[in-house]
């Protein structure tokens, strides 16, 4: 195959709107996606994230521009790699959406539309449509929703949903740095520490046999440890008061079953006395951690 080049426009092209798609052996979808998209933005972006298919090929023939990743590097990086682009082309607007077929094109005008107005990162929320979900995807959508409002503090509908727009702000001020498919999450919070204004907009909720090759469960886990994460580093005191919490109150249950049964059978339970204590040391060292990095974190 032909390597792309990758061109920056002339200095005197303005792009009005940029469409990043990220893609890893979706072949079988990318063309279309490319095709639809171009009927609404200046440009396409495609990176080709290590795939072993055709993907970069269809993307070429339908009129996007190719960036390749020689390796799989995760949706995150790819998510970078479209960033540091559009950072070269100063665009208006940029799109992101998947290349696998789960979002439709035709929406791109109702997604940018929020820009106008004044917002920095608009999101395409399935919230409305969200009884075409599997029950299985719902279920860990919802927990990962809540993790990321946690992280977040923002009151959003979907935090999962890639298909976004973003503006020249949003573009120049999100530093990300995820590698992987918790790059959603991180960018609602970033957003959120930076002031940027956020907003969402319905759209429409399109699931295919065949168009996602992650594994929903495996997926899962590994987008909310990335998420407890951002938790632990930006709100210390919720996370390890919290912990904590949850410790002293174990430390409170054994402790009274050890007075039960001393009251009741004279003994003292060793092994429960023990645990009691553990429980109790741990809970105040996380809840006294939780303070310390907090004072931490404000003074930066």
């Amino acid at each position: 195959m032909k390597k792309s080049v990758i061109q920056t426009p002339d200095k005197g092209h303005k792009i009005g709107i940029l469409a990043g798609i990220a893609a890893y052996n979706e072949a079988r979808y990318v063309g279309s996606i490319v095709l639809q998209a171009r009927q609404y933005v200046d440009e396409v972006i495609v990176v080709d994230d290590g795939s072993t298919d055709n993907t970069a090929r269809v993307a070429e023939l339908g009129g996007a521009t190719v960036i390749r990743h020689t390796a799989n590097r995760g949706k995150g990086a790819a998510i970078q790699s479209i960033l540091a682009e559009a950072r070269k082309r100063k665009p208006d607007i940029l799109v992101l959406l998947d290349a696998d077929s789960q979002h439709d094109p035709n929406e791109i005008p109702a997604l940018i539309k929020p820009i106008s107005e004044g917002f920095d990162l608009v999101i395409g929320s399935r919230e409305a449509q969200k009884d075409k979900t599997p029950r299985y995807r719902r279920i860990g959508q919802k927990v990962l929703l809540r993790s990321t409002r946690i992280a977040s503090k923002t009151n959003i509908s979907d935090s999962e949903s890639g298909f976004r727009a973003l503006s020249s702000k949003a573009i120049n001020e999100l530093d990300l740095k995820e590698k992987g498919f918790a790059i959603e999450s991180e960018m609602i919070t970033r957003a959120a520490d930076k002031n940027l204004k956020i907003s969402e907009v319905p759209i429409s909720n399109i699931y295919t046999m065949d168009g996602s090759t992650l594994n929903p469960i495996r997926h899962g886990i590994e987008v909310l440890g990335r998420v407890i994460a951002m938790i632990s580093q930006r709100r210390p005191l919720f996370f390890f008061g919290l912990a904590g919490g949850v410790l002293l109150l174990a430390g409170l249950i054994t402790g009274i079953r050890v007075l039960d049964i001393a009251a009741t059978k004279g003994d003292l339970a060793i092994g429960s006395t023990i645990l009691t204590t553990l429980f109790i040391i741990a809970g105040i060292s996380s809840i006294f951690t939780g303070i310390i990095l907090n004072a931490l974190s404000r003074r930066k």
